[in-house]
């Protein structure tokens, strides 16, 4: 399927104000317009926010009474347990206020399901486990919005409920002591989109108010900058808008993790291969997949263990660990991806359609949703891929595109649903086996009525070859971090002249290309199929410095060629 391609409308008159006005070129401020930026306070705004301009915790509803009892459990001795899900935000979400609370003294337990045992979110069994502890109050983490019978057999065994959460929530919200979580009717918060490590800062943030201002500290209060690490890693692994206040999250996140503190994040960059600065690359595809390996193919807890970790020896036992899940990982990947590709090619109505629904019972459940991604990235279209149990039961995850929300989609086809969650662009189902192809026909019916961007290509704005400059390849600095919601600077550049081309690993292109005397190496990752090329093309590319050997210089990564 061939993209079209999209170039952003110029504003010249703008593009020189705020170019004037922030001190940056032409070019980055086209970038900015582009990302809607409509004047020069809300250009400013976007570089230059911190964390002081991060809204008030308490505009989140229900914030206060959350507040009070939780204070109410530290003072009197309550054993408190922290509920998390088993991805890189629920690990990051336990870990963030199990370690908050550990260090102010207080009885604090976690407890993360197992993901082929117990599945997802709150179960019952847990619950009287924690319950025979001695746990008398649970605060979720990343889970717990639809766990009404749950919390309501917790309220009989005599445990409190705070559920913290950020997937949309279901018409009726579980009876907790308190629900936090931005989606909900008549939350103000503005950041809608921060993950569930996100609301768990946020409920730190207002704890850690609410005791200095009743005289709790009486030394040094606990700096909360320490735990931004843990916020950004699980922000941008969970495919989090990084937009507003997750862009100030990720930001000042990722400045702590480049000189981390904490043991368990300097013992993950070790065994990622990651030194020194780290970008959001690095955390959603090096640091971000390892702790999702334990999660996915075992238990969470060793990611949990490592992150709590004060020990760096102990931590870097552990990331070596996790380290081992993720390669097993990769391999179990490698052949459900493989198998994926072969049910597309092999039937026409698949490659047809405007969505993909793909099953198999030789799938492992924990991998098929970075298999659904990839599939995703190939193919342009929602995907969603079930592993069928050996008790006919599918468990299924899904994954969109820009333009396509997921969630809405499923709610146009929950009737041949068991269960089904998530957000716009990652979802989770739950399916019997014999209801599978009546899905596939819904979702596809569903995704073919929206306008998604699964075929389009937008590009920031159209520049020459010379143009790319070591300046101008540092100044985009300014813009990141990148991703969802705040891609990478996309650009196009015509009439470029191919010196030559070479197809390495059977699917990655790599080209010497030559405009108007400025030459520059390029590569295109993991095209489809062989291509020829011709002697002169249009690309539209995003300018990288790549190091090599020592060597510093410009690389151009190709996104799609024409000519």
């Amino acid at each position: 399927m061939k993209r079209h391609w999209i170039i952003e409308k110029e504003n010249p008159k703008l593009k020189e104000k705020l170019s004037r006005s922030l001190g940056i070129s032409p070019i980055s401020a086209q970038i900015l317009i582009s990302r809607g930026i409509k004047d020069e306070t809300e250009a400013e705004s976007f570089l230059k926010s911190g964390l002081f301009d991060l809204p008030s915790p308490y505009l989140l509803k229900g914030m206060d009474i959350a507040i009070e009892r939780i204070k109410r459990a530290i003072e009197g001795r309550e054993k408190i347990a922290i509920y998390g899900d088993y991805d890189v935000d629920g690990v990051t979400a336990t870990a963030l206020f199990y370690t908050f609370l550990k260090n102010l003294g207080s009885d604090i337990t976690y407890y993360n399901p197992d993901r082929l045992k117990e599945g997802y979110g709150i179960n019952i069994d847990a619950i009287r486990k924690l319950k025979i502890q001695g746990v008398s109050l649970i605060i979720s983490g990343d889970c717990g919005i639809t766990a009404h019978k749950e919390i309501e057999e917790a309220k009989k065994i005599g445990i409190d409920f705070i559920v913290t959460d950020h997937h949309k929530p279901p018409e009726m919200i579980p009876k907790a002591v308190a629900v936090l979580n931005p989606h909900q009717i008549g939350c103000p918060y503005p950041g809608k989109e921060i993950a569930g490590v996100g609301v768990i800062f946020n409920l730190v943030v207002a704890l850690r108010r609410s005791l200095r201002d009743s005289g709790f500290f009486k030394k040094e209060e606990p700096n909360l900058g320490d735990y931004l690490d843990l916020v950004a890693l699980g922000t941008i692994a969970d495919c989090a808008s990084l937009t507003n206040v997750n862009r100030i999250f990720a930001k000042e996140g990722m400045k702590r993790m480049s000189n981390p503190r904490r043991p368990g994040i300097a013992a993950l960059k070790e065994v990622s291969g990651v030194g020194g600065e780290v970008n959001s690359y690095d955390v959603g595809f090096k640091l971000g997949p390892r702790i999702n390996a334990g999660g996915r193919l075992q238990s969470a807890g060793v990611a949990v263990e490592l992150l709590i970790s004060n020990d760096l020896e102990r931590a870097r036992g552990l990331a070596r660990i996790l380290n081992n899940e993720n390669s097993k990982r990769q391999r179990i990947e490698e052949e459900i991806f493989s198998d994926a590709i072969s049910q597309i090619e092999g039937n026409p109505r698949f490659l047809e359609s405007k969505s993909l629904v793909l099953s198999s019972p030789n799938w492992h459940p924990g991998v098929i949703g970075i298999v659904a991604s990839r599939i995703v990235e190939r193919y342009r279209r929602p995907t969603v891929l079930i592993a069928i149990g050996e008790d006919g039961i599918g468990k299924g995850s899904g994954r969109s595109v820009e333009g396509i929300n997921l969630y809405e989609s499923l709610c146009e086809c929950r009737e041949p649903l068991e269960q089904f969650g998530g957000h716009e662009l990652a979802a989770g189902i739950s399916i019997r086996e014999e209801k599978i192809d009546e899905f596939r026909d819904r979702f596809e019916m569903a995704v073919s009525k929206r306008d998604g961007d699964f075929i389009k290509l937008k590009i920031d704005c159209a520049l020459d070859l010379a143009d790319i400059t070591d300046s101008i390849v540092s100044e985009l600095d300014l813009i990141a971090p990148f991703g969802i919601g705040n891609p990478e600077p996309v650009f196009l550049s015509k009439s470029v002249d191919v010196i030559s081309h070479r197809l390495f690993k059977n699917k990655h292109l790599s080209l010497r290309l030559k405009q108007k005397g400025s030459v520059f190496d390029a590569i295109w990752f993991n095209i489809r199929e062989p291509i020829i090329v011709p002697d002169q093309i249009d690309i539209v590319f995003i300018p990288e410095i790549n190091i090599w050997n020592g060597k510093r210089k410009i690389r151009l990564k190709i996104k799609d060629i024409d000519w």
